[in-house]
């Protein structure tokens, strides 16, 4: 959006924040960044408010908008089908049009309250089909006979904090029996880099850093350890062997035990409707059942032909590419003719 042109009050590294104790801390920085918005809407005097996704803070402020008589387009719908179902009658109540990227939302709305559109899921703009795994190798010197073992331990410091440990220890136990396992980590630049060495010295393991190439790494893996969240579609739709994994504070994950009315938390397995990959969370993440997982899509070509299949159909169920051009056409459409 920088490069587009939008004037950013906050940058958006400054809001990642997951977890019920961890926003709690940050409540005085949230309140801060809520005022400045709303002071620079009082100035602005907008007609159209478009709001993206982060539904903590934007449906307050979609209250507060509305009171403003301003137009609201709500992009990315809240995850209303996993927890919060009230929020459905605040959407329905301050939001004029709703744009979803996953098929099964808009059954959720009442359209005699809410315009309620399925544009497709961006992902299918920047995730070909195409791949070329021989590439992958030779562009980073690896063996064409390796085993590549794809780590995504999150995009949030406390995520990496609490996976990549446990991820690495997954790889030592792996490279014991196998020799020609070769370890990759996606990496975030704006994760601090000691928080990576730090773990990487502990463990004796050092995998080859990915920063801008993570689609060719989950289309090269032979099997990827994906931290759950959007990285599950993106893994999805690289097709290639992966499991789910997540740990969070034992607050954290006490209260969403409790909140969370869904079988599974991938977000792949929730669009396929069924478990695809395994999901290992809090305790039943540990570096055996990793271990275990990875040895059966390596040396089992059934079992990872099966879940590549399933993954497949994924894909069809995201929509069409453009999803960005969809969204722009329809608020267009109805707002700025």
């Amino acid at each position: 959006m920088r490069t587009a042109g939008v004037d950013l009050l906050y940058d958006l590294s400054s809001l990642a924040i997951a977890g019920f104790w961890e926003v709690a801390k940050r409540l005085v920085h949230f309140r801060r960044v809520f005022n400045t918005v709303l002071d620079r809407v009082d100035t602005e005097k907008p007609v159209l408010a478009i709001l993206i996704d982060y539904p903590g803070m934007n449906l307050r402020l979609a209250r507060e908008l509305k009171n403003r008589g301003i137009k609201i387009v709500y992009y990315i719908v809240p995850q209303v089908w996993a927890w919060k179902p009230g929020r459905i009658r605040q959407i329905e109540e301050r939001v004029d049009l709703l744009l979803s990227i996953l098929p099964f939302e808009k059954q959720l709305f009442d359209p005699t309250k809410l315009q309620c559109e399925f544009v497709g899921h961006p992902l299918l703009d920047t995730i070909s089909i195409e791949s070329s795994s021989q590439k992958f190798h030779t562009r980073h010197g690896v063996n064409s006979a390796a085993k590549i073992i794809a780590l995504l331990p999150g995009s949030r410091e406390v995520e990496i904090e609490r996976h990549y440990r446990i991820m690495l220890a997954t790889v030592a136990l792996l490279k014991k029996s196998d020799a020609s396992v070769v370890p990759f980590v996606a990496i975030r630049n704006e994760v601090k880099a000691s928080l990576y060495a730090i773990a990487e010295r502990e463990a004796g393991i050092i995998p080859v850093h990915i920063t801008d190439d993570r689609y060719d790494l989950l289309k090269s893996a032979s099997v990827s350890l994906v931290a759950s969240g959007t990285a599950t579609l993106e893994a999805a739709l690289c097709g290639r062997p992966f499991c789910v994994v997540y740990k969070t504070g034992w607050i954290t994950y006490q209260i969403a035990k409790r909140l969370i009315n869904l079988k599974n938390v991938g977000l792949v397995n929730i669009v396929a409707g069924e478990t695809i990959v395994p999901e290992f969370l809090q305790a039943e993440m540990n570096s055996e059942n990793l271990a275990a997982f990875c040895r059966s899509m390596l040396f089992d070509p059934s079992a990872s032909e099966t879940m590549m299949r399933k993954l497949n159909l994924v894909r069809g169920r995201l929509g069409k590419p453009g999803a960005a051009e969809h969204a722009a056409a329809l608020i267009a459409r109805e707002f700025l003719q």
